[in-house]
């Protein structure tokens, strides 16, 4: 029996076809979609339409180099091109142990699944391949990209295995020497191919600096979009009481009526969210938040339109600078 918010529902995270249309970006001039399929792919190198000047990177080839920029600035910069070709897009599902939680309508781990079924099926109706690597403290999978509608259904079939597998172990007694995170990220480095698109769905509780190393070797070549599931009991402690809390193996006590302890609780989440937020910003990274208690697909939408905003100020910003 598939337990609603719980479980992965293999039904649900297909009939999420439906909703591709909602994750329409309504774009001005030039404004990024990330999800443009083979009309505009994110392909770095000498292609047919201008994207945008930006500085140099370790790993850049310097035949780009745009020694106008370079001259005025003092700092080597780089253009960049989009070209008309398919991609891969990768999907990176964080099923590790904190992600099998949620206070409200459905854990986070249901929330990141439902997140990347409804953006792979969008990705396959752009023509793009799908592929993933998905993770937990009990195993990997991976799938290499592939095209059509059977690959987004073995993303699904895929994720619901393995996490009914994490849910059904219960919490890891022992932690390995790479979080389930940083051992998905190193896997994808080895298979990822330059101008892939790449979601990383998770809460980042493993974001080490193993992971942030990884993520900016992968930028470096790749289009990536980190988003972040959370419950609104992590971000805001519950009315003033008495609480027992554990992770599965210790126990504690939550007094939520003393004012040090509801500021140290909100902490908590302030900072994790504001380090992967940090990171996304000083290496250009997409980044959005989706609670569980929210529409998947108004979540996305919303996430993706302030994603191709913030972008369309930046890198117009950026050209009218370069002129």
């Amino acid at each position: 029996m598939t337990l609603p918010g719980i479980d992965i529902d293999v039904k649900e995270l297909i009939g999420l076809r439906h909703h591709v249309g909602a994750l329409e970006v309504k774009s001005r001039k030039r404004a990024l979609s990330l999800l443009s399929g083979n009309q505009v792919s994110p392909f770095k190198g000498r292609g047919i339409d201008f994207e945008e000047v930006r500085r140099y990177q370790a790993g850049d080839d310097v035949r780009h180099m745009d020694w106008r920029v370079t001259a005025r600035t003092g700092h080597p910069h780089l253009k960049l091109f989009r070209e008309e070709r398919e991609r891969p897009v990768f999907f990176l599902v964080d099923f590790s142990a904190s992600m099998l939680f949620g206070t409200k309508v459905a854990f986070k781990s249901v929330v990141a699944a439902q997140a990347a079924s409804l953006l792979a099926w969008a990705s396959m109706k752009k023509g793009d391949r799908v592929g993933a690597v998905l993770s937990s403290e009990q195993g990997h999978k991976e799938l290499r990209p592939a095209g059509g509608r059977g690959s987004v259904l073995r993303l699904i079939h895929a994720m619901a295995d393995l996490h009914a597998v994490a849910r059904n172990a219960g919490v890891p007694q022992q932690q390995e020497s790479l979080t389930p995170l940083a051992s998905s990220m190193n896997r994808i480095i080895r298979t990822v191919r330059p101008g892939s698109q790449i979601f990383l769905v998770s809460d980042f509780v493993g974001l080490d600096a193993q992971c942030e190393s990884a993520i900016a070797r992968l930028r470096v070549h790749n289009e990536l979009v980190c988003i972040m599931p959370f419950d609104p009991l992590e971000a805001t402690p519950p009315p003033p009481g008495m609480y027992k809390v554990s992770d599965g193996i210790r126990s504690t006590w939550l007094d939520t009526a003393r004012d040090q302890t509801v500021d140290k609780y909100r902490q908590q989440y302030q900072v994790r969210q504001n380090k992967i937020q940090a990171l996304c910003i000083k290496l250009g990274l997409g980044f959005f938040t989706l609670a569980t208690n929210q529409s998947v697909p108004d979540g996305v939408r919303e996430g993706l339109r302030q994603i191709s905003s913030r972008r369309w100020h930046h890198h117009t910003g950026t050209q009218n600078k370069a002129v």
